[in-house]
This record gives structure tokens, C-alpha cells and sequence, in this order.
């Protein structure tokens, strides 16, 4: 009985190996749909025909049997490759590779918002939600002169020589007669190396360079108008504003195209954000003490 029993067991054993290794059996075969399957991973069909046609910029009816061959060739050591990179973890010592898979896994989950074209009532929408966005850039051209204490004498007086060469200003009088006539100096935060303090500079420059309510008060000058005298902890500035192309409000006709690109960068960004939210919840992740520290500053 124990002779037969293992009899039977060693028939059916042989008996099943042969239907699933036979040739023409389902799992010997390759799908109509794959040219080959590599360690049971499919090179499509499809993909082949668009590798030859860009490989030999020819149609594939019209590719030869050795371009075809050459083709499935390199696909299948690139298929091969990539099985090996995947089995030695090659993503998580290279850069290179993690670059391109993070590259890839944003490609696919923006592929949906990048195909969608916004409607002109959301375009429309958005910009008067961002109107501040698309503002043309102004530019000043002026002198920021200073009245210094230590070179003009006391406090008091570098006041008074600030408001003297005011008035001089507003009548006319040209600058280079009133800067030594009330002892004003150039601020200097617009002078380049071995250049003259011409004070050319854009908007959003001036904004930066200048202290706040300096520049609250340059932004509403124009040009040839000269500010009242303005306390700082460095003396008493006085602004003569020689040009000014004040910032100009782009309707949303003439920032169509700008709206478009950013609207879509914003929808791409509000996407990569809720991905790795959603990552982030299914992970999980263990921090030290103090990249706890770090999480607690975002």
C-alpha cells in the first residue's frame, strides 16, 4: 500500500509539472498583446513598434528584420537592467535613480491635471484672486540725499539744511548747487563699484534697498516732485525723484497667457502636496528627537 500511495503521489507530481511547463500552455505562452515576457514582466508590442520607429525614424511596416532585432535586443537587456537595479535596491544608495523615480511617480500623478484645460471662468477666477501678480514692474530713476548730523552740525540743524534744500529743490535750483550749499550727501545704496549714484533701479529693487517708510514715500512721487525731509537714524533723507513709471495694472486680456501657466503650476503644486499627504498617512515613519524638532517648525 505504502509502494502504491507513493506511486500515485509521484504520477500526479509528474502529471502537473507537465501541464504547466508544456509548450502552448497558458503559462508557457506569451500574450498576444507583449513581445516577450522577461521573468514574467511583459515588453509590449507597443512599445517595441514606437522604439524601432524612433530608433530609425521609419515607419515599422517598413523597419527591417535586423532593426527589429537590434530593437528587442537592447529592450530586453534594458528590461534585464532594471530587474537587477530593482533587486540590489539600486534607488536607495544612487541619487540619480531616486531622482528619476521621484520624477516619475510626479509625472504620473500630474498627468491628469496637466491634460485637463482650465475653463475661462476658473482662468478668470484666478486672476482676480491674484491680481496682484500681474502688476508690470515700475522703475525709478532718483537721488536719496541725506542731511548728517556730523556733517552739518547739530540734529537741529541737519533738519533745517534738509528743509532749506527743499524748498531750493522745488524752486528750480539745480542739484549740484544745493548738495554743498546744505551739506546733503548721496545715501549710497544705489552706487556700484566705481560708479556715480545715478539711482536707476526698479520697483521692487527700491522696495528692497530702501527703508520702509522712505520708500512709502518715494512710491507715490513722480517725476520731479521732491518728498518733505524724512528722519532716520543715519540723518534727514530728502528724495528727488527724477523719473517714475509707476506699476501698471495688466488686465486679464493682456495676462491671459501668464494666468494659464500659473494656474496650472498651482494646480500641479496643490496635487504633489496631496499625494504626499496621502504617502504620508500610509507610512510609517520614525523620527529622532530632534527631526521631531524640525517637523514641529513646518
Amino acid at each position: 500500500m505504502m509502494f502504491f500511495a507513493l506511486g500515485a503521489l509521484i504520477g500526479l507530481a509528474l502529471a502537473g509539472y507537465g501541464l504547466f511547463t508544456a509548450k502552448g500552455t497558458r503559462s508557457r505562452s506569451v500574450p498576444p498583446e507583449d513581445l516577450a515576457l522577461v521573468n514574467n514582466r511583459p515588453i509590449l508590442r507597443s512599445d517595441f513598434m514606437t522604439q524601432v520607429q524612433t530608433q530609425f525614424a521609419v515607419p515599422f511596416a517598413q523597419s527591417t528584420p535586423e532593426q527589429r532585432a537590434k530593437v528587442l535586443e537592447d529592450m530586453l537587456a534594458e528590461e534585464l537592467q532594471v530587474q537587477r537595479g530593482l533587486e540590489i535596491d539600486l534607488s536607495s544608495f544612487d541619487p540619480d535613480v531616486r531622482a528619476a523615480i521621484v520624477a516619475g511617480v510626479q509625472l504620473e500623478i500630474m498627468a491628469d491635471v496637466m491634460a485637463q484645460q482650465p475653463t475661462e471662468q476658473q482662468l478668470r477666477g484666478y486672476y482676480q484672486a491674484h491680481k496682484d501678480k500681474y502688476v508690470s514692474e515700475g522703475m525709478l530713476r532718483m537721488r536719496d540725499l541725506v542731511a548728517k548730523s556730523g556733517a552739518a552740525g547739530t540734529p537741529e540743524q541737519a533738519m533745517a539744511n534738509a528743509q532749506q534744500s527743499v524748498t531750493a529743490l522745488r524752486a528750480g535750483t539745480p542739484l549740484d548747487q544745493v548738495m554743498p550749499r546744505y551739506r546733503l550727501e548721496d545715501s549710497g545704496i544705489f552706487k556700484e563699484a566705481g560708479h556715480a549714484d545715478t539711482g536707476e533701479i526698479f520697483e521692487f529693487a527700491a522696495r528692497a534697498k530702501l527703508a520702509p517708510n522712505v520708500y512709502a514715500v518715494a512710491a507715490t512721487l513722480h517725476g520731479g516732485q521732491v518728498s518733505d525731509p524724512i528722519r532716520q537714524s543715519d540723518g534727514i533723507h530728502v528724495i528727488l525723484m527724477l523719473e517714475h513709471r509707476m506699476p501698471v495694472q495688466e488686465d486679464y486680456a493682456a495676462a491671459a497667457d501668464k494666468v494659464w501657466t500659473d494656474y496650472k503650476i498651482d494646480a500641479q503644486t496643490r496635487v504633489r502636496e496631496a499625494n504626499v499627504r496621502y504617502l504620508r498617512s500610509r507610512a510609517d515613519i520614525q523620527l529622532s528627537p530632534d527631526a521631531r524638532a524640525l517637523e514641529g517648525i513646518r
